[in-house]
C-alpha cells in the first residue's frame, strides 16, 4: 500500500493477470511505478491465475518495471483454460470481485484507503465499501443492463480519461460531473525509448538489412489495430520497402502468417514478439513508423490511447497514423503524416509521401519527438495525484 504526505493509502486493483503478453499488463504497472516514484508507497492487487507460459516469471523482470511497489494475488475461480468463451472471462471476473469484495470489508484502515481500479467491472462491489473508489476508464463499457453502469458510475468518486472522445462520451451518456473527471493520456519513458542510437547502429544490433527500407509496424496483431490494412497495402509497396511486424501473441502470430501467405507477397517479415527491452531499437532501426488503427471498432477509434503512439514519438522516427480521435488527441500534421482509417490507397499514398520527402519526414519526426518529453509517466502520476488528493 501506499502512504501520501497526509496519511492517504492507495491500492491498484486489476483483473489482468501480472505479467502478461498483453498492453494492459505492463500499462497497469508502468501506473503502479510512476505513483511510486512520487514518493509514494503502491500496492498493486490482481487475481491469481494460472497460464503455464509465464510460470514462475517475475512480472517486474518482464516488463522492465523497477520493484519499488509490491503485488498482491487474490484467489479467484479460474477456469479460463477450460472454458475458453465468455464463460471462463465472467466465472473469473465474479469470484474476483467477491473475493474483493470482503478482502476490502476486512481491513480494518480501508477509511483511509483510496481503491484505484482500472475496470469498472472490478469496482462494482467494492463501492458499497468506501467512499474513495477512483477508476481509469481505459475501455468504455456500456452494459446493456444500464442500471449496473449508473451505480458504479453514481458511486465512484472520480473518473481518469486516457482520450477526451471517451471523456465526453460518458458525460453526455451519464451526466457525470465535470469535476469528477481528469483527463490523463497515456504517456512514455523516454529515456528508453528516446535513445539515440543511429538507424545503422540499431540495425546492426538486431541483425537487419543495413540497406533495406524498413516500415515497422510495432504492436498486437489485433483487428482492432487495423494491422489487416498495412498487411494488405504490402503488394503495393514492393518497390517502397518491407514491411515488418513485431509483437503479437503466439496464436496471432500464427494466424497473420496464413492472411500473408495467402496474399502471397514477398516484402513482408513477420517478425514475432520482441523482448521489451528491443523495442527501442527496432523503431530506431526503422525508416518510417505505421499505426493503422481501425475506425470500425471504438476500442481503436475513440477509447484507446496507443502507448505506441508515444513510443513512436520519442523514438524521432517519421510516423505514419491512421486519423481517428484517440491519436488527434496527442498528434498532428506538424509531427507525422495521417492517413484514411481503414482506406489502402489512402495508407500507401501516406507511406510514399514519406519516402519521396525524407528530409521533410525527418523534421516532422524531430517535432514529434520534442512533443512528448511533456509526457512523462513521472508527471502522469503527479497529476493524477492531485486529483485523488
Amino acid at each position: 500500500m501506499f502512504v501520501t504526505s497526509n496519511g492517504m493509502k492507495l491500492i491498484c486493483i486489476t483483473h489482468w493477470r501480472m505479467p502478461s503478453e498483453k498492453t494492459l499488463s505492463p500499462y497497469i504497472m508502468r501506473v503502479c511505478e510512476a505513483f511510486a516514484r512520487q514518493g509514494v508507497e503502491v500496492e498493486l492487487w490482481a487475481p491469481r491465475r494460472f497460464n503455464p507460459q509465464f510460470a514462475g516469471v517475475d512480472p517486474f523482470s518482464y516488463h522492465l518495471i523497477e520493484k519499488i511497489f509490491r503485488i498482491k494475488k487474490i484467489a479467484v475461480l479460474d477456469l479460463m483454460r477450460f472454458l475458453p468463451d465468455r464463460g471462463g472471462f465472467f466465472l473469473m471476473l465474479v469470484s474476483f470481485t467477491l473475493v474483493l469484495f470482503f478482502k476490502v470489508a476486512l481491513m480494518r484502515d480501508r477509511e483511509r484507503v483510496v481503491f484505484y481500479f482500472h475496470d469498472i467491472r472490478d469496482a462494482w462491489l467494492s463501492v458499497l465499501l468506501s467512499r474513495k473508489v477512483f477508476s481509469e476508464i481505459l475501455m468504455y463499457y456500456k452494459s446493456s443492463v444500464d442500471l449496473i453502469n449508473r451505480w458504479c458510475f453514481a458511486k465512484i468518486k472520480g473518473f481518469i480519461f486516457t482520450t477526451r472522445s471517451v471523456m465526453d462520451q460518458m458525460r453526455n451518456d451519464y451526466g457525470v460531473d465535470t469535476g469528477r473527471m481528469l483527463y490523463a493520456p497515456c504517456a512514455v519513458n523516454f529515456a528508453r525509448f528516446g535513445i539515440a542510437t543511429s538507424r545503422e547502429e540499431a540495425r546492426a544490433k538486431l541483425g537487419l538489412p543495413e540497406n533495406e527500407c524498413i516500415i515497422l509496424y510495432a504492436g498486437h496483431l489485433f483487428s482492432s489495430k487495423g494491422v489487416d490494412t498495412l498487411l494488405e497495402a504490402a503488394p503495393f509497396l514492393s518497390k517502397e520497402g518491407v514491411i515488418y511486424f513485431v509483437g503479437g501473441t503466439d496464436e496471432d502470430i500464427k494466424s497473420f502468417k496464413v492472411k500473408s501467405e495467402k496474399l502471397k507477397v514477398k516484402n513482408v517479415i513477420i517478425a514475432g514478439r520482441k523482448g521489451h527491452e528491443e523495442i527501442p531499437l527496432w523503431l530506431r532501426a526503422a525508416d518510417l513508423l505505421v499505426i493503422p488503427n481501425t475506425a470500425r471498432e471504438d476500442a481503436a477509434k475513440y477509447e484507446s490511447s496507443p502507448s505506441k503512439l508515444f513510443e513512436y514519438m520519442a523514438s524521432g522516427r517519421p510516423i505514419v497514423a491512421s486519423d481517428v480521435p484517440a491519436i488527434r488527441d496527442v498528434f498532428d500534421e506538424s509531427m507525422g503524416y495521417f492517413f484514411e482509417p481503414d482506406n489502402v490507397a489512402s495508407l500507401v499514398a501516406a507511406i510514399k509521401q514519406v519516402l519521396a520527402d525524407r528530409r521533410g519526414a525527418e523534421e516532422k519526426g524531430k517535432r514529434a519527438r520534442a512533443e512528448v518529453r511533456q509526457y512523462s509517466w513521472e508527471a502522469r502520476a503527479a497529476s493524477i495525484k492531485r486529483f485523488l488528493e
